[in-house]
């Protein structure tokens, strides 16, 4: 693996300025925040992947018009 990649993948929870942020939002006297950091990382996960899906659907129909208009 590259090495950026290495160093991503080996951060834990408590050194990684994303989940940081996340750690920082959750109510104190919570022992839960490997779920909740699960779960915020799944909503942003599918929320970049219905856009990617999105542009992609909005490519296809500017195909398909193209093709039709020919």
């Amino acid at each position: 693996m590259p090495n950026w990649l290495d160093k991503l993948m080996g951060i834990p929870v408590e050194e990684n300025p994303v989940d940081k942020a996340i750690l920082e939002k959750l109510p104190d006297g919570e022992n839960k925040h490997v779920d909740e950091v699960y779960k915020a990382r799944w909503v942003w996960y599918h929320t970049i992947l219905a856009i990617e899906i999105a542009f992609t659907n909005v490519l296809l129909l500017l195909i398909l018009f193209v093709l039709a208009v020919k």
